[in-house]
């Protein structure tokens, strides 16, 4: 695990239950502290920079973005060393690895198991995790803990996180509404459609990403994804498939989107 603190001026050193602690999952071939590296960045551009609307707002909206984070990025549980040698995956792709689907399913539910594990863990130690951020693979991860729980999984019944989610450059894996895990056919037959459909999951989402040229994640897919969420915060950009740099209108949504919850703390 590696753990980064980023906040607003004179936030970041907070004591615990002032922070919203997340729990971050990397990308296909990546690392814990990788991940962290990018996401001091990524926060610490949403944390620091502001648009009109914030300065004319002044003291109000800066109550409302005074922001202490925690990442706990954790490792996933199958190595992945093609691209490094401490590489991890959450699973394997079928089709030699460009795939969009995991190529046996079983490593999904071990890695879902992993991080109901995660969760409960925090929960019983009191310091329960706010919510789950993901990049890339991460991110199908974050979109299949709110479908589990929107289906009322028994691994995340009793749980009173996550809060909200975050995805960062990732969708839903398809399979999850296929016959072999979800019970159904596939999605775009919406007539034998068994999965939840468009609005229906009520867990708050942050969805960030590049709408046209993410060039690993197609339009539509990204698309599908976010607006299964009925409570959603939609940032786009066009920096590819990334973790991105936010700036101006783009940060100030983030930052209203997580001071809904630093509020609840």
């Amino acid at each position: 695990m590696a753990v980064i603190r980023v906040g607003t001026s004179g936030t970041s050193d907070q004591s615990p239950e002032k922070r919203l602690r997340l729990l971050c999952l990397h990308g296909h071939g990546g690392t814990p502290a990788r991940l962290c590296s990018k996401l001091k960045d990524f926060f610490q551009s949403v944390l620091t920079t502001e648009d009109a609307r914030t300065r004319t707002l002044g003291s109000s909206e800066a109550r409302d973005v005074a922001l202490a984070i925690e990442c706990r990025c954790i490792g996933a549980p199958l190595p992945e060393a093609s691209r490094r040698e401490d590489g991890r995956q959450w699973w394997r792709y079928d089709e030699n690895g460009m795939g969009d689907r995991p190529l046996d399913w079983a490593e999904m539910e071990v890695a879902t198991t992993k991080l109901a594990d995660e969760l409960w863990k925090a929960q019983e130690s009191e310091e329960p995790i706010d919510g789950v951020l993901g990049f890339s693979q991460g991110a199908e991860m974050v979109h299949t803990i709110a479908l589990l729980k929107h289906q009322q999984d028994p691994r995340f019944q009793g749980l009173v996180s996550p809060s909200f989610v975050i995805s960062l450059s990732g969708a839903v894996n398809p399979a999850h509404f296929e016959s072999i895990s979800g019970g159904g056919p596939p999605q775009d037959l919406s007539e034998l459609y068994f999965g939840p459909g468009p609005r229906e999951v009520a867990l708050p989402c942050l969805f960030v990403g590049d709408f046209v040229s993410d060039g690993w994640y197609s339009s539509q897919r990204l698309s599908t994804t976010k607006d299964l969420y009925f409570d959603r915060t939609v940032v786009s950009h066009n920096q590819q498939h990334t973790v991105p740099t936010l700036s101006g209108t783009q940060s100030s949504n983030v930052r209203r989107f997580l001071s809904r919850f630093m509020r609840q703390r």
